[in-house]
């Protein structure tokens, strides 16, 4: 079997996109988009409060950590929320609480080397993971793309551990439910033999829970215990995921949820011109004038 050359990436996020509708998945993966002209402010946001917490996690440095919140902050999106619940100070108040959360005294962070060979702490790392025994129509593999927020090993027992950074501003008491068999962070399992360079039999991955508030930020941790079998569950369930993309491309047709299209109580972005089939008045429809933006990725510091 000849090894493709290049890869269709997908990601956490992009197989939950086509679990929930595969039609969607198309118009975000398969057609050219323009430049970013959308609000994503909620989602900078997290991005900003990510850089900080991390940045802290290695550094020990508070005042360099809010350095990073500011130096990150979406101030260009700011500008048109009808909310404050996001503001620049609701995002340090909620990382002052990060901060007092991640208590990083029994623990130290794994080190890899990055593409540049030189040996940095393991946060942030990019990964791929090439799934082996699948090709599109057009030749090319499918790869697993993602970033391991950080990994760490504790100082006493040796025990490997993994995080996950989420923020958001829903109203719950306990998010066990949401965490207990989510497997984001399953396939971190895979990146970690790289890191320490032996298999690994059993890892524990945390969850930091982050609501964003001015005046109450909560941070609550969510820690489970992984294995080789969650690693051999989550690459079975990712096969029969992307057979699912690998049939929709070979029949050339992707179908549209029957379950209604909103997304967060707005109507879907592509609700208008997913009525066609016409790829060429889609793609025009996309770009709406604009040149194709190109798709890039990081360099992955893991290829597995």
């Amino acid at each position: 079997m000849t090894t493709p050359t290049e890869y269709l990436e997908v990601s956490y996020s992009s197989l939950n996109l086509a679990d929930s509708c595969l039609r969607k998945f198309e118009f975000n993966k398969l057609y050219p988009r323009r430049v970013r002209q959308d609000d994503q402010f909620a989602a900078d946001v997290g991005t900003a409060l990510h850089a900080g917490l991390q940045n802290y996690m290695w550094s020990g440095s508070e005042d360099q950590a809010i350095w990073e919140v500011m130096t990150h902050y979406p101030y260009m999106w700011e500008f048109g929320q009808t909310r404050d619940d996001r503001s620049l100070e609701a995002a340090l108040a909620t990382l002052d609480e990060m901060m007092f959360k991640m208590d990083m005294s029994e623990w130290e962070l794994m080190e890899i080397v990055n593409p540049e060979g030189k040996v940095v702490p393991a946060i942030e790392v990019p990964f791929e993971l090439r799934l082996k025994g699948i090709t599109l129509p057009d030749g090319r593999g499918v790869s697993f793309r993602g970033f391991m927020d950080a990994a760490m090993r504790h100082k006493g027992t040796g025990l490997v551990r993994t995080l996950d950074i989420k923020t958001h501003r829903r109203q719950r008491e306990d998010a066990t439910p949401v965490y207990k068999f989510d497997t984001q962070q399953v396939p971190y399992g895979i990146c970690l033999e790289h890191v320490q360079g032996n298999a690994i039999e059993e890892f524990e991955v945390l969850y930091l829970d982050c609501y964003v508030d001015l005046l109450s930020p909560r941070v609550h941790e969510y820690a489970f215990k992984k294995d080789t079998t969650d690693i051999q569950e989550w690459l079975i369930n990712t096969v029969l995921r992307v057979q699912k993309i690998q049939r929709a491309l070979e029949m050339d047709y992707f179908p549209r949820t029957d379950g209604g299209c909103l997304s967060w109580n707005r109507p879907c972005y592509f609700l208008d011109v997913c009525q066609s089939r016409d790829r060429e008045a889609i793609e025009e429809w996309l770009l709406m004038g604009d040149e194709a933006q190109p798709r890039r990725s990081e360099q992955p510091w893991i290829i597995a």
